[in-house]
């Protein structure tokens, strides 16, 4: 037993010669996928889950994937060779898909390497895979395609890439700005400061009764690090200047909170969050097949 036991490891750990290499980073509480070698190079999206909270907090009947759907599945080919690169940019997680036979703890500061492969998984349906307690939050759900499906789902999501694209100096609207920043919220704050902006005391603190008071000079930037400075930096690096400015808005004019204000995007040069989350624990080797993006594009 032992010989070909040992040849299934060895194969499990050898990361040599991959068609496809994707980083895989756990926040709190979702997962970040990018697409760093091979077809599909350049996508980056996160996924969080998406059972409605009607059925988190038992309002609702739980449908048949209850805490095993998120909004973006990881897609990969069929018969192709993909390296995963895990890491963490909070607490230790873990990249666990039982029906591949893979699990790969997450770390801080820490590049760790696994090898799926989709030969012979031509799955019609994703596979999933969850944790427990608060990282059962976060669920995995890879979707393993054919050749010809795979490139078209690159096509598409470089089409979306393209399309979401914003012009900086867009005026936004209230009505506009808080329906985006809903979204916003539902997506990455909600976990922590409730549906109903209450928040959890001595922990979160509720973002209700807000008044509309802002210090002389201070930009949206600044009013999002401070707001949200009790928070976890992490879903601040995840958001766009447009989604701060849309989440602030949405909060200051919510749950009783009346101030009108519309919160505009503010251009920022500081972020790079995409560049960041490719390079932060990234092999030096691996880092520098990364393309830089000149200054025109960064700002």
């Amino acid at each position: 037993m032992a010989w070909p036991a040992t040849k299934s490891i060895l194969k499990l750990k050898d990361t040599s010669s991959p068609d496809i290499t994707i980083k895989a980073t756990g926040y709190q509480w979702k997962w970040g996928y990018d697409y760093l070698k091979g077809e599909g190079e350049g996508i980056s999206f996160l996924s969080n889950l998406s059972t409605p909270q009607d059925q988190i907090t038992g309002n609702a009947p739980k449908g048949e994937h209850y805490l095993l759907e998120v909004d973006n599945h990881m897609v990969v080919p069929v018969n192709k060779k993909v390296r995963v690169l895990l890491t963490s940019n909070d607490v230790i997680h873990a990249w666990m898909v039982p029906a591949f036979g893979v699990k790969q703890d997450a770390i801080p500061a820490s590049c760790r390497q696994l090898v799926q492969s989709g030969k012979g998984r031509h799955l019609p349906r994703p596979v999933r895979g969850a944790l427990r307690q608060d990282h059962g939050f976060m669920p995995i759900v890879v979707e393993v395609l054919s050749a010809e499906k795979y490139t078209a789902w690159v096509d598409e999501q470089k089409k979306k890439i393209a399309a979401a694209a914003e012009d900086p100096n867009k005026k936004w609207n209230l009505v506009d700005l808080k329906a985006r920043g809903e979204k916003v919220y539902a997506a990455n704050c909600v976990a922590c400061h409730q549906s109903n902006g209450q928040g959890v005391k001595g922990t979160f603190p509720a973002l209700t009764a807000l008044r509309s008071s802002r210090p002389k000079g201070e930009t949206n930037r600044d009013r999002a690090e401070r707001q949200a400075r009790h928070g976890d930096g992490a879903v601040r690096q995840q958001l766009s200047d447009t989604d701060i400015a849309a989440v602030i808005t949405f909060t200051r004019n919510n749950w009783g909170n009346r101030t009108g204000e519309v919160v505009q995007r503010a251009r920022s040069g500081r972020r790079g969050s995409d560049r960041a989350r490719q390079s932060a624990v990234i092999p030096g080797s691996l880092r520098r097949s990364i393309p830089r993006r000149s200054k025109t594009e960064r700002h």
